[in-house]
């Protein structure tokens, strides 16, 4: 059965479906020289399965768009699955699922609350974020960004894993972290250190010498002052503090990534004085074919 809270969203996906299938033939149509032309000239079925086979067939006219729509049918479409499968996050929807013999005064209908702020879903959208400009920059960060991505999800699945282990919330953090501590401490060393290496020496190289000197020295003074103002405010919750990292860590993913672009910084102060020579050497060379076919002439 269809809940109500799903229909709102199969509507809006069969309307994003269709208006996608419009827009791609309407400006399919008129990339081919119009509605009308691309009728009268043979183009309609064309300009009709290009919308329908997602441009397999056919042809569709202006991609971003259609692909937006599109994009929202599909994310629609899923969300409304959620719906009718959670029953509109209905508790009592359940209670058939928990056994023949339940009934709603026996059944569990407790709701399960996270227990603290997890980091792992922040890091799994910087890895994402990371590969997607390594895929148009450079294998490296591709390459670590697949890294990050399955150790967040991993870290994610245990977190949420722990969570249900026992209704005691202090109980599953401590089985948790003797289950995963031994290898989260060195991991993460490892996989933070790596990432703001690469990250800082992009944005190194694409500055001049000095200019490296002086943001090496701003970034180790901001992140000393940071840490001390942190650290005398224990009270602090830890959203506060990874609030703090999230932001540093943008500000390097940013920089890592104009720096990038930018690529390695070259001096051209000594440009003239190394070009002379080779001027030289030219004009030298083509005085000597000059004269060798002067003489060549004469005989």
């Amino acid at each position: 059965m269809i809940t109500r809270g799903s229909k709102y969203f199969f509507g809006a996906a069969l309307v994003a479906y269709l208006t996608a299938l419009i827009y791609g033939f309407i400006t399919g149509a008129a990339a081919h020289g119009g509605v009308i032309s691309t009728i009268t000239d043979g183009g309609l079925v064309n300009s009709i399965i290009g919308p329908i086979s997602f441009g397999w067939k056919g042809w569709v006219g202006e991609h971003v768009g259609y692909s937006t729509l599109m994009a929202m049918a599909a994310s629609s479409a899923v969300i409304g699955g959620f719906f009718v499968v959670f029953r509109d996050s209905d508790a009592e929807a359940i209670i058939p699922l928990q056994g023949a013999d339940v009934t709603p005064e026996t059944a569990d209908l407790r709701v399960q609350v996270p227990q603290g702020l997890s980091p792992w879903p922040i890091l799994c959208a910087l890895a994402a974020g990371l590969m997607v400009v390594g895929a148009t920059y450079t294998k490296a960060a591709f390459v670590l960004g697949a890294v990050l991505l399955a150790v967040g999800t991993f870290q994610w699945t245990v977190r949420n894993w722990s969570e249900r282990l026992t209704p005691d919330p202090a109980r599953n953090v401590a089985l948790r972290d003797k289950l995963m501590g031994p290898y989260n401490i060195p991991i993460a060393a490892i996989i933070g250190i790596a990432v703001v290496m690469f990250l800082m020496s992009r944005i190194l190289l694409a500055l001049p010498s000095m200019g490296a000197v002086f943001v090496i020295i701003a970034s180790a003074a901001a992140v000393f002052v940071i840490a001390i103002l942190l650290a005398g405010r224990p009270d602090l919750k830890r959203s506060v503090l990874i609030a703090a990292l999230v932001a540093g860590g943008l500000v390097l993913l940013l920089g890592g990534i104009a720096g990038g672009r930018a690529g390695t910084y070259k001096s051209n102060s000594h440009g003239g004085e190394e070009g002379a020579p080779a001027t030289t050497v030219l004009h030298g060379t083509g005085d000597v074919d000059a004269n060798n076919a002067g003489l060549a002439g004469e005989y």
